[in-house]
């Protein structure tokens, strides 16, 4: 794990350099950034670092254990006592001493012995969500990089179909001067403006949002950088999902990280139980001590012993004040609540799994649909353009046909990042979510970003 983490780091430093030279940045550029910048992945992996410490802390309660102590200290004693002569009175001031090493090693210990499995399954389940967590990265990093270019897009179009209205405004005032044209069209096109003028204004708004979105998981050094776009016609490289539904929920089942995280977190609330109730058994510690002592007690001024030891020491828990009983009654009902949310998570992540895995089967039909409503519309704008000037059709229809060729560009884009999220996604919640298909969708984000400013930009009458 500490050789990928190096390997991380030094691509993202490559990252980082390559930016203060580059004018674009491709998906997998932005996922070796968050790898390095993304605070909750920061979080995620300082999080399991101190869960994997659990396992040691449970060891550590089976372990030997050596402690010492020293003492010294001054003392004054008075003595008193009665004799045939009455009391006598004995004022003593010495110094004493101990110092002593303690060596004690558990036997039997029920408690520990529990408290040792529960950090192991802790430790455990900090290892899946680490790996649920980086499966996590990829996916809400695709999730803001798409939603810059569908914001970028959705801007590109507004300000075409914006251009495009103002000619068709001055070529209305020309047509109403020299009286071919009604003012009834200049006042549908100024309306239909406004409202596009509104729309521009709010793509930007989702534009500056969705940017700073992106820069909040990759970080600050994105900048302005441009984002390479979609190619979407390498996008049937991806294969779809041929495995049946209940393939993947069956796959989900036994490879989803968090599936298997909670499974383990489970197990040491049951081991949690046991340490509680072991609060009622006895535990038995093998011990050797060795100890020097210099005047320890008043009996002992100036006498020194060396004394060794070794032993065996049994406790026996008689009465606590309910302490246990109550500790294992608290224990059961944590159990519980893990059992509860384990099968609540179980149920979202099946319930997820089959949204995305229907949303993928359907995005490919709805990027079909809207392709065919996109060249439909475009063949329709062209068609009735020819027909305004054969005296056919008014500019009205005109406007209708662009806002329906606009609209069907803007879905098909959301639908291209629909599927694309949906193959990711569905991975991710099957639990098989791996760098190779990471570096697949990667590939799809290649082209220079002049060509997505080049397409978005392009005027309705230029058709599809």
């Amino acid at each position: 794990m500490m050789r990928g983490f190096r390997r991380t780091a030094a691509a993202c430093l490559s990252v980082v350099s390559f930016l203060a030279c580059a004018q674009s940045v491709d998906f997998r550029q932005a996922y070796a950034m968050a790898l390095s910048a993304d605070p909750t992945w920061a979080q995620a992996r300082a999080q399991a670092r101190a869960d994997q410490e659990e396992r040691a802390l449970g060891r550590s309660g089976l372990l030997p254990t050596v402690q010492y102590r020293y003492n010294r200290g001054r003392n004054w004693t008075e003595s008193r006592s009665s004799n045939l002569f009455g009391e006598v009175t004995q004022d003593y001031r010495y110094n004493s001493y101990s110092s002593g090493f303690t060596l004690t090693q558990p036997l039997f210990d029920a408690a520990a012995f529990a408290q040792y499995r529960e950090g192991a399954a802790r430790a455990e389940a900090a290892g899946f969500t680490l790996a649920r967590a980086r499966q996590a990265l990829a996916v809400r990093v695709l999730q803001v990089y798409t939603d810059v270019l569908y914001a970028e897009e959705a801007l590109g179009l507004a300000e075409a179909q914006a251009r495009t209205l103002h000619e068709d405004a001055r070529r209305s005032e020309r047509y109403v001067a020299g009286g071919e044209g009604t003012v009834t069209d200049s006042l549908e096109i100024e309306a239909r403006l406004g409202l596009v003028q509104a729309q521009e204004i709010e793509a930007r708004d989702q534009l500056r949002d969705a940017r700073n979105a992106l820069r909040a998981v990759v970080g600050p050094d994105l900048g302005e950088a441009a984002l390479a776009p979609l190619d979407a016609r390498a996008m049937a490289q991806l294969a779809g999902s041929p495995q049946p539904l209940a393939q993947w929920r069956d796959t989900a089942l036994n490879s989803n990280p968090e599936l298997a995280a909670q499974r383990r977190l489970l197990e040491a609330a049951r081991q949690r139980r046991e340490a509680a109730r072991a609060g009622h058994l006895p535990s038995v510690r093998l011990y050797a001590r060795k100890q020097l002592t210099d005047s320890n007690a008043e009996n002992q001024i100036g006498q020194r012993y060396d004394t060794n030891t070794v032993g065996v020491e049994i406790s026996v828990p008689l009465y606590s004040g309910g302490r246990t009983s109550a500790a294992s009654a608290q224990a059961l009902a944590q159990q519980d609540v893990a059992q509860h949310k384990l099968e609540a998570d179980t149920r979202a992540m099946l319930d997820d799994l089959e949204r995305q895995y229907n949303l993928l089967a359907s995005s490919e039909r709805r990027i079909a649909a809207y392709q065919r409503a996109a060249d439909a519309a475009a063949g329709r704008l062209r068609a009735t353009r020819r027909s305004v000037l054969g005296g056919e059709r008014t500019n009205l229809d005109v406007l209708d046909a662009e806002r329906q060729r606009v609209e069907a560009l803007r879905d098909l884009a959301r639908a291209r990042y629909d599927n694309l999220l949906a193959w990711l996604t569905l991975r991710w919640q099957a639990g098989v979510l791996e760098e190779s298909d990471v570096s697949a969708v990667g590939m799809l984000f290649l082209a220079p970003p002049s060509s997505v400013r080049a397409a978005s930009r392009v005027s309705p009458r230029a058709g599809g």
